[in-house]
Formats: structure tokens, C-alpha cells, sequence
């Protein structure tokens, strides 16, 4: 099984277009329901095609919610990023592009999220600006645009759409080397999550997700 994390600014639809891919809604509690707005992860997979697995880590976007997005995008090879065609490139993919970075993900595709409603062009043009000094300055792209659900074409998008999306993030996270090198600090420990505790103040939860020999 191939794992993609999203990233993006809020309401750019992440969510949204995990649900297109998969059929399935990542957002699981009730306040998340409430505020139409990711706060925790958010799981989804589907099986394509070709036979291949994919799973989808989804992340919030607001800025408040940021160590909950490092959690998410840490362990993972590659990333779902989505920009909305109608607003542009934005503060919190600008800060989610810098925690890709830091994390060394090296490879993903860009999603052009609401294409009916802007110039997907431009905003691909835009973000491949924010991208030229980045690692994932050549990722590949793909406009998306929401359709009518029926039962043919299932939720959100329009089939070659969501095919194209599911299988280039496939192939991505197939094609994807190790790193050459390790850090000095011989650990990399995303963290899985934050809690406040008195006395101790805050503690966090993390699994190693890369040692060195």
C-alpha cells in the first residue's frame, strides 16, 4: 500500500477531494462535521485499476492546527498538495510547503482543487513560483473539478479526474528513494501527538520514523 499526506490551506478541499478519490470521509468527528473544517487526521484508501492500494493521510489547513498537519505528513513519502484554483496560492501553503521541507518529502503531485471556479492555469503558474526553490518544484500536476454525484461517476470529480489524481500519486509514492544520508542526530520523530499535563506540562507521543546505523 502506497501512503499520500495532503497539504494546503483551509478550505482549499483536501477533504473534499479525498473523498472524490476514495468514497470515503476523513473528517470522523462531530465538531469537524460542525465547523465544515479539519482539526485531527483523517484516514481514506481505495484500490485502483490497476490492483494498486492507496491511502490517504488527511491533514488540517488552518494554521491552528498545525502540529496535528507535522504528525500527519511526517512519516509519509509523499504529498497530496492542493491549491484552490479560485484563491490562489496561500498563508498556510506556504507554511505547509516549509514543514515539507523540513520533513524531507521530496516528492508529490500538485492538485488544482475547484477548477469550474477559477483559472486553474494561473494558479498552477502561481504555485509553481512558491515551488522553484523547493524539492518539489517538478511535481506534476493535475486540475480537478467537481461534478454532480451520480452513480456512475461516484462523488465530487469527474472520473478521468480522479483516476489521474489516484494513480500519478500511486506511481509517485512507488518511485520514491530513501534518503542518501542521515541526519546528525541519527533520529527523525515526527510527533504523533501533543497533550498538557500537570504537573508534567507538555508531553508528546512519537514513533522513530528513520534511525541511523
Amino acid at each position: 500500500m502506497y501512503v499520500i499526506a495532503t497539504a494546503g490551506h483551509v478550505d482549499h478541499g483536501k477533504t473534499t477531494l479525498i473523498r472524490a478519490l476514495t468514497g470515503m470521509q476523513a473528517d470522523r468527528w462531530a465538531e469537524e462535521k460542525r465547523r465544515g473544517m479539519t482539526i485531527d487526521l483523517g484516514y481514506a484508501w481505495t484500490t485502483l485499476a490497476s490492483g494498486r492500494q492507496v491511502a490517504f493521510v488527511d491533514v488540517p489547513g488552518h494554521q491552528r492546527f498545525i502540529t496535528n498537519m507535522l504528525a500527519g505528513v511526517g512519516p509519509v513519502p509523499a504529498v497530496l498538495f492542493v491549491v484552490a484554483a479560485d484563491e490562489g496560492w496561500s498563508a498556510q501553503s506556504t507554511e505547509h510547503l516549509d514543514a515539507l521541507d523540513a520533513l524531507g518529502v521530496r516528492h508529490g503531485v500538485l492538485a488544482i482543487s475547484r477548477a469550474d471556479l477559477g483559472d486553474a492555469e494561473l494558479a498552477e503558474a502561481e504555485a509553481r513560483d512558491y515551488l522553484a526553490a523547493s524539492p518539489l518544484a517538478a511535481m506534476e500536476a493535475v486540475a480537478v473539478s467537481p461534478v454532480t454525484h451520480t452513480a456512475l461517476t461516484g462523488f465530487g470529480l469527474m472520473p478521468s479526474s480522479a483516476t489521474t489524481v489516484s494513480s500519478t500519486s500511486a506511481s509517485v509514492a512507488a518511485q520514491r528513494t530513501p534518503p542518501a544520508t542521515c541526519s546528525a542526530s541519527g533520529y527523525r520523530w515526527p510527533v504523533r501527538s501533543l497533550t498538557w499535563l500537570l504537573p508534567a506540562g507538555t508531553t508528546w507521543t512519537s514513533p522513530a520514523a528513520a534511525t541511523c546505523t
